[in-house]
């Protein structure tokens, strides 16, 4: 659901006509243009939709990935030491982010001619620093790749701060960075810096290591969870009409996300599953798949809905591909990570 989300969300706001998100930064005049769509909508409605809403997919990823940190380390009795566990972890990310950036910028390289500098903005993409703002050259590099320096930082955050700590140093971590936000400018670019680095997403990563260690005492009928469901979707919309509201949004997101893996049958869960298990290489290789579909679609004059259906089959094959490649570039990183 998640993978889907994103990919969904990264071609559609880039369609003509879209409604702009409000992810990194939250302006006005977004929200403005969504409200003024829903007073009256078109047929391209579940378009905008995923436009707007989608990116919140991410949302997601940070939980799941804070998810199974905490299944995997915070009840383990073995010694984790810090500087071994940052540096796998580092390698694992850069196993992945390196094939489809590489793809990326092969595929880039016959629309834009890349200056001496540009080797820069490789390295700080590779190092995963660009997020940080240090290097200010071009990574050239739209789309997901931004999203793995992120996790290098969260993974840090988690190792220094909030492994094995008691529940009260996770939420104090979520006031403390919501707190943050909430005394910024919105659509500034401190905002834009925070909500690139850890500061963004501690939100739903705490809320990812509360539910693992939490979830087994929570007991739910199936009526409860569609009941959350529901006023997830509806709190969704609501709290990103306005600022601080916004903020909070991350919550209602995990909420719905975890109520859905209760409600939907095995016949589709099935088939979701499949798509999960290449969710890695979806994501770094579906940015390929983009940039070809767009100038596709505006060439055989397809409609919105044939350019995402497109897009989408496109992208589900490409990263059942690219997969394997994953696994390889993978087990070679982890080879390097023993050493």
């Amino acid at each position: 659901m998640a993978i889907l989300s994103i990919i969904l969300h990264n071609y559609t706001h880039w369609m003509y006509g879209a409604i702009f998100e409000n992810e990194f930064t939250y302006q006005e005049w977004h929200v403005s243009k969504l409200l003024a769509y829903l007073s009256h909508p078109d047929g391209r409605l579940p378009l905008q939709l995923f436009s707007f809403f989608g990116h919140y997919g991410v949302v997601i990823f940070v939980f799941l990935s804070a998810y199974g940190l905490e299944k995997k380390y915070g009840r383990t009795t073995r010694d984790v030491r810090p500087l071994p566990f940052i540096w796998t972890h580092y390698l694992k990310l850069l196993s992945m982010c390196i094939v489809g950036y590489a793809a990326y910028l092969l595929l880039n390289a016959f629309y834009v001619s890349y200056p001496a500098s540009t080797i820069f903005g490789v390295l700080s993409q590779l190092t995963m620093l660009c997020n940080l703002g240090i290097c200010s050259f071009a990574t050239y590099a739209p789309g997901p790749y931004w999203y793995f320096g992120l996790m290098l930082q969260l993974y840090v955050v988690y190792r220094l701060l909030l492994f094995r700590r008691s529940w009260g140093m996770i939420v104090g971590a979520i006031l403390v960075c919501s707190i943050a936000q909430a005394f910024v400018t919105p659509d500034g670019a401190t905002m834009a810096w925070l909500r690139n680095n850890f500061v963004g997403s501690i939100l739903p990563f705490g809320l990812g290591l509360l539910y693992a260690r939490y979830e087994e005492d929570i007991q739910l009928s199936k009526t409860a969870y569609v009941i959350i469901a529901l006023v997830s979707i509806a709190l969704i919309f609501v709290t990103s009409l306005s600022f601080l509201p916004w903020i909070t949004t991350p919550i209602f997101v995990c909420a719905l996300a975890t109520s859905c893996t209760q409600l939907l049958p095995q016949s589709v869960n099935k088939p979701l599953a499949w798509v999960g298990s290449i969710s890695a290489a979806i994501f770094v290789s579906h940015p390929i798949v983009r940039q070809l579909g767009l100038a596709l679609a505006e060439k055989l004059h397809f409609t919105p809905y044939q350019s995402v259906l497109t897009f989408l089959i496109s992208a589900l094959l490409l990263g059942a591909l690219f997969q394997p490649i994953l696994n390889r570039s993978t087990k070679l990183f982890m080879k390097l990570a023993k050493h």
